[in-house]
């Protein structure tokens, strides 16, 4: 698996359908300034995991 970084940009148009994380925008988008996505064992969608994940509510 290659190790892609990205620039300091924001990063847009991210779709993100759990309800309950504090970075979920009302039109299902996500609004972190950036994602981590785990799992480099990864062999399909499903085991990988959004470890940007934060719930609604919780303080930084």
């Amino acid at each position: 698996m290659s190790n892609k970084k990205m620039s300091n940009e924001q990063i847009t148009g991210v779709g993100c359908d759990v309800t309950n994380c504090k970075y979920n925008t009302i039109d299902c988008k996500c609004s972190a300034s950036h994602i981590s996505v785990q799992n480099d064992r990864a062999t399909t969608k499903s085991e990988t995991f959004c470890s940007t994940f934060c719930p609604r509510g919780c303080c930084d």
